[in-house]
């Protein structure tokens, strides 16, 4: 296992003295060290020298010499930079194992920083995979070596039989070493970055060291900053230079310092997933974000109590959340308690530092016209929360009242900035220039249309029948819409693809390298089911968008850095 720097460890665990989402140093430890591992295979096996990779032990950071490629001058005559959050959706899992990368790249290349969240390290058979290439490549050296002995021996002996065996095993063993190296698989992040890269090979990637999440069953969350280097380059933050001035490497990007030592009380406790702090600059303007996904599901009130009481004590000072006011409920109390701690931290670091444009964006699974939000905006009296329209995906037509979704559910994305600051990143009237991006126009709404749409636009007669071929007895009765000829044409055409794809995927069994076939043909099925027979829905009649894209839709402020 990698050695971390004591000091590292200190903090981590004075920060983890708590409860309720607190991690374990030994936890912690492990975590970063296994990610670790991870940046140095993802380097050795698949980036090797196409370009620069830091692994460390605060972020890692890919592409990390892009600096090279960036321009204040020609930054300064783009005239603004885009800054952007956009919840990705787990990319990388089984889950999740039918999104548009090209397409994803083509929305994230509409901005020059986005706040990524939801990327996940390499999990279930990915990661099972790679450990066999790993450790086929790490001990197989060995086993030839003995192998080849044995045959010496063999051949002096004179026994045959045993010679032939011999020499298969040395063949299999040695054709595994030479083509493991081709098995490993790339993490979901990676596939995003590489199909950002040819689209502009100066994006790179600031990733969080380690995976969060709310309970240790639940997925390791991680938080990252793509960011296109010819405009933006990543520049020292202060916060992570004093918080971590033992640790070697640049302090471009850290987890904040959420302890006591800082923040009076210890808070690191109250968030699920850990925060992302990075500093960046474009042009005249530097800039520093602060990225995370807010937990959803809060502690019980009564069957949890005491994790209730440990996240409201800190956070608010009180140990039930009935005692805090209109707006805030069992359900949402551990979300208000992440944003009141993020803003209070926001303050600090404002107090503090030298930079005072520090900018928050996340999903924070909480609306803007919640009534709490005026209490927790007047007691910090030092913040806006920006974007009030929906940013997160419905999958139905219509909602519960028969109303037209269009696609859109919840306001649960958004920016906090610094009360009367960041004038450049205002429109003429004051507002600040902030939007969301349509998925039901423009060249998203042409691509899907173009790559992914196989419905009739009228709701089918009641009496029409699907092929057998196509679809199961139990699958039509449902189904409100019909499948074109030409849909279902193109519809057979991309299973077929994927079908092709998937028959040329191998691993690693037993030593052996053999095809993996495993859930080949479920994967086929909810692909079907998923991507394309969902549309036939007005329940699901969205969900292609969540499947090749994300759940989410990306939200983008607009700042001058002339």
């Amino acid at each position: 296992m990698a050695k971390l720097h004591y000091t590292l460890w200190i903090f981590i665990a004075l920060t983890l003295l708590g409860n309720s989402f607190a991690k374990t140093v030994e936890e912690d430890r492990e975590a970063i060290a296994e990610f670790l591992q991870e940046c140095r295979n993802n380097k050795l096996y698949l980036i090797k020298d196409e370009f620069d990779v830091d692994c460390g032990e605060l972020y890692q950071h890919y592409n990390s010499n892009s600096d090279k490629q960036y321009s204040q001058s020609q930054a300064r005559r783009n005239g603004q930079v885009r800054i952007a959050g956009f919840n990705l959706w787990h990319p990388g899992s089984q889950n999740s194992g039918y999104k548009d990368y090209k397409l994803i790249a083509q929305i994230i290349d509409k901005s020059d920083v986005v706040g990524a969240l939801e990327l996940l390290p390499l999990v279930s058979l990915d990661a099972k995979n790679n450990s066999e290439v790993v450790s086929i490549l790490a001990e197989g050296p060995a086993q030839l070596r003995s192998l080849k002995r044995e045959l010496n021996a063999a051949n002096r002996s004179g026994d045959l039989d045993e010679v032939q065996e011999l020499k298969a095993k040395i063949t299999i063993i040695s054709d595994t070493l030479k083509k493991a190296p081709s098995l490993y698989r790339e993490p979901g992040y990676l596939k995003v970055l590489s199909e950002l890269r040819k689209l502009d090979s100066s994006w790179s990637l600031i990733l969080s060291p380690r995976g969060d999440s709310a309970k240790p069953t639940h997925v390791k969350e991680l938080t990252g900053f793509f960011y296109r280097g010819r405009s933006v380059k990543p520049i020292t933050n202060e916060h992570c230079q004093e918080t971590y001035s033992r640790t070697s490497g640049k302090k471009y990007a850290c987890f904040p310092n959420l302890r006591k030592s800082f923040m009076g009380r210890e808070t690191s406790h109250v968030f699920s997933r850990r925060p992302l702090l990075g500093s960046f600059k474009s042009g005249s303007f530097d800039f520093s974000l602060l990225a995370s996904h807010v937990v959803f599901t809060s502690p019980h009130p009564v069957e949890d109590k005491e994790d209730m009481e440990n996240i409201l004590r800190p956070s608010f000072g009180v140990s039930d959340y009935k005692d805090l006011g209109v707006g805030l409920d069992s359900t949402n109390y551990a979300r208000f308690a992440e944003a009141k701690i993020i803003m209070e931290f926001m303050q600090k670091l404002k107090r503090k530092y030298k930079e005072k444009d520090i900018i928050y964006v996340g999903d924070m699974n909480l609306t803007a016209d919640n009534p709490f939000w005026s209490n927790l905006l007047k007691e910090t009296s030092e913040h806006e929360l920006l974007i009030e329209v929906e940013t997160s995906l419905s999958l139905a037509k219509v909602n519960y009242r028969g109303v037209p979704t269009n696609a859109m559910a919840s306001n649960y994305d958004h920016f906090i900035v610094p009360k009367n600051s960041l004038s450049n990143c205002k429109k003429e009237n004051d507002d600040y220039d902030t939007s969301r991006l349509e998925y039901l126009s423009g060249d998203v709404y042409r691509y899907i249309s173009d790559n992914y749409i196989v419905r009739s636009k009228r709701i089918k007669n009641s009496t029409q029948v699907y092929p057998e071929d196509i679809l199961e007895e139990s699958l039509t009765e449902s189904y409100d819409y019909s499948l074109t000829k030409t849909g279902e044409r193109h519809m057979k055409k991309m299973i077929s693809s994927l079908e092709s794809q998937l028959k040329k995927v191998y691993t690693i069994k037993r030593g052996e390298i053999v095809k993996d076939d495993s859930r080949i043909n479920q994967r086929l099925s909810y692909f079907r089911d998923r991507v394309f027979l969902s549309q036939l829905s007005n329940n699901t009649f969205y969900r292609v968008y969540k499947e090749v894209i994300s759940d989410h839709y990306p939200i983008f402020l607009n700042c001058s850095n002339r």
